[in-house]
């Protein structure tokens, strides 16, 4: 029924006139073109939704930056990680005894480089205000602490059998939000600590095929979108809670609003895709991602997770106009058109970083 052409598939179910989902399918293509979040609240607002809904809802959103696959990783770290491993694979011997940062980067972008690179020393030559170790807001809830310069878990390791219930969850993107909710399910089960201790201390990818072909070129792409799948998790810890009142709602916005990191606009993505489900609570979810926005926009030095939050805030319930021409704003430094997302692949390889050298051989 479907192609690998999502625009294609759309136009002709807009147009087909026994598709009982022709005005869903619509909205769909409205979102296509414009960008409108207002286009992608409309598809769930079907009077007659139901799975074939939720098909179209992930057709809107194919290929686009969270609603089916989390942002690349952009740090500096991140680069050097993804050399490093790629060189590795093709069989170079490099050794890496220290490197060197201009200025913080997220604690879970360096914990990751580790991972791949080896347990080498980095330094960092300052930490400028905002000081990226400081929560936005403090909260009962955090992953990471610093010692000194150090970022260090928080939270005690997880468990072998919580890393495999991620394996078994985490092993693609997800088709939309919608979806890799309910395929989150399982990872609900898990203790808490299990869940946080999964997003500081970064276990390795799956030993299947489409992770090592990732290992090859991307091998920090799995640690960026572990997090978001783990976060997706939590919206399934102690589900009998109110929600205004609940543990799993107190998790993420602590981490949100915690350290500058991947984990807070992962669990800002898991709080926007319960805005998508509970329309009661896209007001005050609305405003969370706005704030970390903002905070990166106020930010007199650079904020790594500056652009996915931008794209975050454009697919948030409820944005409103004021909000989008400060995410454009953000999309358009970065030298980008912030309504026509690039269908950008995962599984491909981005352009090698420019010719540097930031290790030095043993």
């Amino acid at each position: 029924m479907f192609s690998d052409d999502a625009d294609a598939d759309l136009r002709r179910l807009s147009a087909d006139p026994t598709f009982k989902h022709r005005d869903a399918a619509g909205h769909a293509v409205r979102y296509r073109a414009d960008g409108d979040v207002a286009a992608l609240v409309d598809i769930l607002d079907d009077p007659c939704a139901c799975a074939m809904t939720e098909v179209v809802f992930a057709l809107a959103g194919s290929k686009r930056p969270w609603l089916n696959w989390v942002p690349m990783p952009s740090e500096a770290i991140a680069n050097i990680a993804n050399e490093v491993g790629a060189r590795r694979a093709k069989g170079e011997q490099l050794d890496v005894t220290g490197l060197g940062l201009s200025g913080p980067e997220p604690a879970s972008a360096i914990t990751a480089c580790r991972r791949i690179v080896g347990p080498v020393d980095i330094g960092i030559a300052e930490f400028p205000d905002p000081d990226i170790r400081l929560p936005l807001r403090p909260g009962r809830h955090a992953v990471w602490r610093y010692d000194g310069t150090e970022p260090v878990p928080a939270v005690p390791a997880p468990s072998p059998a919580a890393v495999s219930a991620l394996h078994e969850v985490a092993g693609e993107p997800w088709a939309s939000p919608l979806s890799g909710y309910v395929q989150a399910a399982p990872l609900g089960d898990l203790p808490l600590a299990d869940l946080l201790g999964l997003l500081a201390h970064l276990p390795p990818a799956p030993e299947t095929p489409r992770w090592q072909h990732l290992a090859q070129s991307t091998p920090m792409y799995w640690f960026r979108l572990l997090q978001p799948w783990v976060c997706l998790g939590i919206l399934h810890h102690a589900k009998d809670e109110p929600w205004p009142t609940s543990t799993r709602r107190e998790v993420l916005v602590d981490l949100a609003l915690g350290v500058e990191d991947w984990v807070a606009d992962a669990a800002l993505f898991a709080l926007v895709t319960t805005a998508y489900r509970e329309p009661a609570v896209r007001p005050e979810i609305r405003e969370l991602v706005r704030t970390r926005l903002d905070a990166a926009v106020s930010a007199r030095r650079a904020v790594t997770i500056e652009e996915s939050l931008a794209r975050l805030m454009l697919i948030t319930p409820g944005r409103t106009a004021e909000d989008r021409a400060v995410a454009t704003a953000v999309l358009a430094r970065v030298d980008e058109d912030p309504d026509q997302d690039p269908d950008q692949d995962p599984d491909k390889a981005p352009p090698p970083p420019a010719k540097r050298r930031w290790w030095r051989r043993g």
